[in-house]
This record gives structure tokens, sequence and C-alpha cells, in this order.
């Protein structure tokens, strides 16, 4: 499933991760009838409301999926899942209810997350709980479909399926986080359609682009275009991987930033490393590194590692360790903050000396 778990749930892709990755990823729980998938195309379909304040009062707009009528100014939002939940927080909109790992929001999500309704079912984020969904007595259920161009294999279909046969008007919206600003552009964009903050979803999308813009003018200028980084990820029982195709690699692309050959396809999504295979980073001039909740003494566990002295950017104090909450989303809000530490951990020293 996608990445908001933390816990590598997902990312994207061909930039297309490959088939048997993604279903590794997206483990959805339960297993739809032919018959409530077929669903998705009444739900999905426009109809003519007789009554003319009805009609005043909804609107159609084309989903992933087809056109679905909406309310025109919906009140009583629910997030289906992680990501609808944080690009829903990044637009100032607060949904009643969304489905989340309260243990895997990244701090800016939980933050802003505060008071929502937590709807998931047993198979977690991904799996949202229609019983307690209709317990909010919800108009509008927001939902990530799939990746771009997926049609109708989208990677979350079913869930989309069973959404829409609630009854509740279900809105479902492709989103490529992990690959590039335009992907995330592109989903913000969606969100913000269905909400009617098509002018926030625009500003913010601007903003962040105007600032990737002004920062990568200053990594040209500081000389830090040509030096290759890398980004790391700790997790717990020493797995260790280097982060290619998610949000971190948004930024460093969008930056300019050099990356390592062999890590600069983002449908690679990431590549797994040991102690003994640290050597992979010695091509990296400098590193960021994050540790996962609860793998705290994995950061002792590596700077232990024999090979780890041996590296260029740890030999030249250039390893940056940074928060895992923040490095490991690609919502507007965790970008910026990813920008904050480049900006102030890599090009302004650099500017400095």
């Amino acid at each position: 499933m996608p990445r908001y778990s933390v816990l590598d749930n997902r990312s994207t892709g061909p930039r297309r991760r490959p088939a048997s990755a993604r279903r590794r990823r997206y483990a959805l729980a339960g297993t739809l009838s032919l018959a409530l998938v077929a669903l998705v195309g009444c739900s999905s379909a426009t109809s003519e409301p007789s009554d003319p304040a009805e009609a005043a009062s909804t609107r159609t707009v084309q989903d992933y999926f087809g056109p679905v009528e909406v309310p025109a100014e919906p009140s009583r939002v629910v997030a289906a899942d992680p990501i609808s939940l944080a690009l829903m927080l990044s637009l100032d909109a607060k949904p009643v209810a969304a489905s989340f790992n309260p243990l895997a929001l990244p701090a800016h999500v939980d933050q802003r997350a505060a008071g929502v309704e937590n709807i998931a079912g047993e198979g977690g984020g991904f799996d949202p709980n229609v019983e307690a969904i209709l317990a909010q007595d919800p108009d509008l259920i927001i939902v990530v479909a799939g990746y771009d161009g997926e049609g109708e294999k989208a990677w979350n279909k079913e869930i989309y399926a069973k959404l829409a046969a609630s009854g509740v008007p279900t809105y479902g919206f492709a989103y490529n986080d992990g690959v590039s600003l335009d992907d995330v552009s592109n989903g913000v964009t969606a969100v913000g359609e269905v909400l009617g903050k098509q002018a926030e979803a625009a500003a913010s999308m601007q903003g962040l682009a105007d600032r990737m813009a002004e920062l990568k003018q200053r990594v040209s200028d500081a000389g830090l275009a040509d030096k290759p980084v890398s980004a790391v990820r700790l997790s717990e029982r020493g797995e260790y991987s280097i982060r290619v195709g998610t949000g971190e690699s948004i930024a460093f692309r969008g930056l300019g930033m050099a990356q390592p050959e062999g890590q600069q396809d983002p449908s690679v999504f990431r590549i797994d490393i040991t102690d003994e295979t640290l050597n992979t980073l010695a091509s990296a001039d400098t590193l960021f590194v994050y540790t996962d909740e609860g793998a705290v003494a994995e950061r002792d566990a590596i700077s232990n590692a024999p090979l780890w002295s041996t590296l260029p950017a740890v030999q030249q104090d250039r390893v940056h360790w940074v928060s895992a909450s923040a490095w490991n989303s690609s919502d507007p809000i965790g970008l910026g903050l990813i920008l904050d530490d480049i900006e102030t951990l890599f090009v302004e020293p650099a500017e400095q000396s």
C-alpha cells in the first residue's frame, strides 16, 4: 500500500514501480464480489436531479473512473486513506474522519489531524471500515484510487468500489507520490477540485514550486549541484535502504541535486543495503540519514559497522541525521520540511564557507 505508513507501504513509478512490488506494498484486506465491483459504474454515473434545489447543491466532477456527482459544498468529508488525509490537511481542510495508522503518521500530519476520528479497518490505513464511515454521516468520501494511467487495473479499485457501494458520494483520484513535484501537484489539485478549494490548491503548489526554484538556484550558486547526495533509511533489525523513488528524491531532483549512479531512477523506489554493503554509499558526497520510529538503536549500530568509517561522507563530516517523520513523506507540508533541512544543513553551510 502507499507510502504514508512510514513503513514501506508504497510509493510510485515508469516512472512506475513493478507490479509485484506494488502488490506487496498495497496488501489490501478482503475480497469483493464481482457484483460489488460492478457498482463502481453505477455510483459514478451522472444523474440529473429532478429537484432544482437538489441540482444547486450538487455538481458533477471527473474522478479516476469517470463522472461522479458530489456535494457542491461538502461539509462532512471522510479521507479514506492517510494520503487523502495529508493532502486535505495541506489545504487546511479537516475531515470528520480518516483511515490511518496512528503510529505511522508523520508528525506534521498527526498534529493537524487532532480530533479526526480514525475509521481504519483491520487491514490498517488503506483498509477503511465502511460501517465506521457511515456512522459519521458523511456527505463525501475521498480516496486514492491508483497510480495515473492504471485505469480499470488501479491498485485501489476494490476499496473504491466498496466505498462507492455504501451510497456516499465517493471521489477517487490518482496519486503518484515519490516521483516528481508534478505528481504531487496533480494530487493536490484533484483534492482541491472536489473540495471547492481550487485557489488554495494552486497557491499551495505555486508556493512550493517557487521555493524549490529559488533553492535550486542557491544550490547551483553554491557549487553543490554536481556533488551527489543519498538519503538512507534505517529500520529495525538492521534493515537499511537507500531511498530513490520517494519524497526525498522529489526534493533532490527538483533542486537539481545530483544522485549517485544507480540511484537516479525513481521507479527503483529503494536499494536495500546491509553492514556488509555500506560501500554502496561511497559514491555519495553527502548523506541524509533517518531512523524509523522504534529503531533509534540502529544509528549506533550502523555507526559502529566497519565500513561506515570508510565512507567519504562520514570522513568529511557530511552526514546529516534528519527526521524520519518529515523525510518519509511527500505531501506539500512534508516536502516543505525536507526543503528546510536541505537549506539549513546542506546549502547554508556551503554559502558561508
